[in-house]
């Protein structure tokens, strides 16, 4: 299914010849990096350097707090339908780009990725869990990475994914600005690209994307993953019917709103601009899961379920 629309700048564009961007130390590089990870009954483990670099504020709690916090989280999503491959799921988690201070969790059953989780900290030393999905295809998946620069001849086909794991001349960066915007920078060379961290789409950016929303903790906090009260439709096409082309938005601020949409019409599209408007990204709208004394979650269709707190979605752009 074709999500992505056509760039209205170039499709693909590496900067050769730039000042040197300095990395950030990143797990995903290199699988003895990992800085944390919870292999299935055994406890999470944390390596010194990232601890150190990766460690957002202060007064953050321990690691084995955020670890706890991230088990507590996948337990109860295993619970709900279309998580149960999350129930015997293993994980790891690596850190986001610099100034995110939050890392991607990614899930893993019998070897296959199976789904991802955002977590970031707050000020209060707490976390927050911005974002998460399911599927073959998490967000800042590395085999997605791998796949996308094969295909796009970035990088040699002859070079196998382990070496490309382990090749530490091609820097891996992950860059979470917030929902929906989220890529990969990657320098090889003297040359640097963006890929989108979902889809691996190589983007028409020359530069780190600046974020489209200023953060605010009141809207993304998650504590608690009590009760769950969830509404799914069948994934579709957006580009079967396209009325977010000429048509107007729905009248939406919140959940009610929401409900009633998806009671009347099984085909909503969410549609994004990003980028300063040089994409523009349409995703089918699945439906919605709200957790008692939480903040609903939109769940949108990108390269499988994506769910993003309602509130940042609707801030960053309309449902048609």
């Amino acid at each position: 299914m074709k999500l992505w629309t056509a760039w209205t700048a170039t499709c693909f564009i590496c900067i050769g010849s730039l000042l040197f961007i300095p990395s950030q130390s990143s797990a995903g590089d290199n699988p003895d990096r990992t800085s944390l990870a919870q292999p299935v009954g055994q406890p999470a483990v944390i390596s010194s350097q990232v601890a150190e670099t990766a460690k957002p504020v202060p007064d953050l709690r321990s690691e084995s707090t955020l670890s706890a916090t991230v088990e507590k989280w996948r337990v109860a999503l295993a619970r709900e339908e279309g998580f149960h491959n999350w129930q015997s799921a293993a994980w790891n988690s690596y850190p986001l780009g610099p100034g995110t201070h939050g890392w991607v969790v990614i899930l893993t059953d019998h070897g296959e990725d199976v789904g991802y989780m955002i977590v970031q900290s707050v000020e209060n030393g707490s976390f927050r869990l911005t974002e998460y999905g399911t599927g073959k295809h998490p967000l800042f998946s590395l085999t997605t990475l791998y796949r996308s620069m094969v295909q796009q001849e970035l990088i040699p086909a002859t070079l196998t994914y382990s070496d490309f794991i382990a090749n530490e001349t091609i820097a891996k960066d992950r860059l979470y600005m917030d929902g929906l915007t989220a890529v990969w920078r990657i320098k090889l060379d003297n040359q640097l690209c963006y890929v989108d961290a979902k889809s691996g789409e190589v983007l028409p950016l020359k530069d780190d994307p600046t974020p489209k929303l200023g953060a605010d903790d009141s809207t993304l906090m998650t504590t608690e993953l009590k009760e769950a009260s969830t509404m799914m439709h069948p994934a579709f096409d957006p580009y079967e019917r396209m009325p977010w082309i000429v048509g107007s938005p729905l009248p939406m601020t919140g959940l009610n709103e929401l409900q009633s949409a998806l009671a009347t019409n099984q085909h909503l599209t969410f549609v994004t601009e990003l980028y300063d408007g040089q994409v523009t990204l349409p995703l089918a709208v699945l439906g919605y899961q709200s957790w008692q004394d939480e903040l609903p979650y939109l769940v949108l269709d990108h390269e499988g379920p994506r769910y993003i707190q309602l509130p940042t979605a609707l801030a960053m752009g309309h449902i048609y």
